[in-house]
């Protein structure tokens, strides 16, 4: 008589599985007629075989049983599926929710790791001692994603112990069910749903990504890339740099982290070359980029760099090649970030930065210290730059100042100073101009020289008893300087600089470009006194105040 003994294992992921349980195993007894091989019954049963035998009467529910094969020192437990044929399989692995991680050592191998209601492996050394006991059949029990089940049977399955390396020591024959339908996938090819394959020569583009057709096939993802149709491991392809640690692009580049060593793909194959920073460069990664870069206040490629153009003002930028009238970026001494001015580039010789533009009542002027010390309004149009940034440029170097005005007539007139810079704030920006030209006639600045500019919500005109800025509604470089009682100074367009007070009039200042637009009181005007303009100055329409180096 013939008496078989089955166990049951699950085999590791097969690469278009979604579950698997490997594996059944069998074993063989034999008996002649004319003798008998007699044993004792041993305390536990040897396998979930002997386990079925002795539990018919509890109908075989497959569970966690205690088993102790022949040779191994302790009982142990072991999953025993009586639920398959007959019953009586001894389950060594299963693999279904992805629940246990099976990326182990070789240690968690042999000894077993995971849960028997779940996921597991029983262990290298149980299943050396279990299937040297007697003979076993092997079976691989797996399940699709759809759900369909196969099965695949070795008639005999031993492996040797640890000393030989648990080495597959009999298989016997194969066989597999009617409907089993496994794909095998080319070598390094997976059978994933994962969509991004990649080549040796373009590793930054997905190429399968919209070609495919079926929730999951062979492809070649995580580390191997496609060359030449196969798929290889990432550091078998031509430009993979080992420091790196990945493949490059045809066309791309890699600096090592030393910045000694220039690595590019061209045409498939990786070139080396020798690499070095320049003496005004750093070797840094920026953006996921390492490579030198220039430092602060040079431009080039990093190997080579030559000091930028920083542009102090609109004269630098001038005879740089820029042209055109508009807003540029300049950096006076004292400002690395840069400020932004109105460049007068097309006219009047080019060069000029603007830092004053009146053309409409659109913007007030009639503001208080800080905002004419930061400056305000558009640099495009009306606006005026700012006392602070007026100091540092015009204290960097010696500048002229141009005003060009244009009256009611559209009559266009200018003034010229030969030299042109106003104090700190500690000095509460105190102007200096030198010599007058042009051809607005008058020198319309001559009493403001050498004076302190006030605003509204600060009197620094020199009178205790007056305020300049609020008589001539603007802020400028006034002084206090004249009380008239004349019946023609409240009367005259020609004195239309008087501010009237009472019976008398009061002056403080023969130019006030900072003054309402359209003032509709005498002396609260922008005005700059000319008789060469119409109304004597007094009826301004546009006004700018610009310098230029000397």
């Amino acid at each position: 008589m013939e008496n078989f003994v089955k166990v049951c294992l699950t085999v590791l992921t097969i690469w278009n599985l979604f579950g698997t349980e490997m594996v059944i195993v069998s074993a063989e007894v034999r008996s002649s007629g004319s003798s008998y091989f007699v044993f004792q019954q041993p305390a536990y049963p040897r396998d979930c075989k002997e386990v079925s035998n002795a539990c018919s009467s509890t109908q075989n529910a497959s569970g966690v049983y205690l088993i102790k094969p022949d040779g191994h020192p302790e009982p142990f437990e072991a999953y025993c599926d009586n639920d398959l044929d007959t019953g009586g399989w001894t389950v060594l692995q299963r693999r279904r929710l992805d629940s246990v991680n099976f990326n182990r050592s070789w240690k968690d191998f042999r000894n077993g790791f995971g849960f028997l209601g779940s996921e597991f492996w029983i262990g290298n050394e149980k299943i050396a001692v279990l299937t040297n006991q007697k003979r076993y059949q092997l079976r691989m029990d797996f399940e699709n994603v759809a759900g369909e089940t196969y099965y695949v049977t070795y008639d005999e399955f031993r492996i040797s112990d640890e000393w030989g390396k648990y080495y597959i020591s009999s298989l016997g024959t194969f066989l597999i069910s009617d409907e089993l339908k496994i794909e095998w996938c080319p070598a390094n090819e997976i059978f994933s749903n994962e969509t991004c394959e990649r080549t040796c020569e373009d590793p930054d583009t997905c190429i399968s990504a919209t070609s495919r057709t079926e929730s999951e096939q062979c492809v070649c993802v995580g580390d191997y890339l496609i060359e030449q149709g196969q798929c290889i491991p990432l550091n078998q392809c031509n430009c993979f740099v080992d420091e790196k640690g990945s493949v490059l692009g045809e066309g791309k580049f890699y600096i090592n982290s030393r910045c000694t060593r220039n690595s590019t793909c061209r045409n498939n194959r990786l070139i080396d070359e020798s690499y070095q920073c320049s003496d005004d460069a750093t070797c840094v990664e920026r953006n996921d980029v390492r490579k030198c870069y220039c430092n602060d206040g040079y431009e080039g490629d990093g190997v080579t760099c030559t000091r930028e153009v920083v542009p102090k003002d609109c004269y630098e930028l001038y005879v740089s090649g820029t042209l055109s009238d508009g807003v540029y970026t300049i950096y006076p001494d004292g400002w690395p970030s840069g400020i932004q001015v109105y460049c007068e580039m097309e006219s009047n010789g080019g060069g000029w930065t603007v830092f004053q533009r009146r053309s409409s009542a659109s913007v007030d002027f009639y503001l208080g210290w800080l905002d004419y010390k930061n400056g305000f309004g558009n640099k495009n149009e009306d606006h005026w730059l700012g006392n602070k940034y007026i100091h540092s440029m015009t204290n960097q170097k010696t500048y002229q100042l141009r005003i060009d005005l244009r009256d009611s007539a559209s009559s266009s007139k200018y003034a010229i100073y030969s030299t042109f810079s106003i104090n700190n704030e500690a000095d509460k920006y105190r102007l200096s101009v030198g010599s007058h030209s042009g051809n607005t006639g008058y020198n319309a600045l001559y009493y403001n020289n050498n004076k302190q500019f006030s605003t509204k919500d600060q009197d620094n005109d020199g009178s205790s008893s007056y305020d300049c800025a609020e008589g001539h509604r603007g802020a400028w470089w006034y002084e206090y300087y004249y009380y008239y009682c004349y019946s023609y100074c409240r009367t005259s367009d020609y004195y239309c600089v008087y501010f009237p007070e009472g019976n008398c009039c009061r002056i403080c200042t023969n130019s006030n470009l900072n003054g309402d637009y359209d003032g509709s009181t005498r002396g609260t005007h922008m005005f700059w006194y000319s008789n060469s303009l119409n109304g004597y100055g007094c009826s301004l329409q546009y006004t700018d105040m610009k310098i230029r180096p000397v």
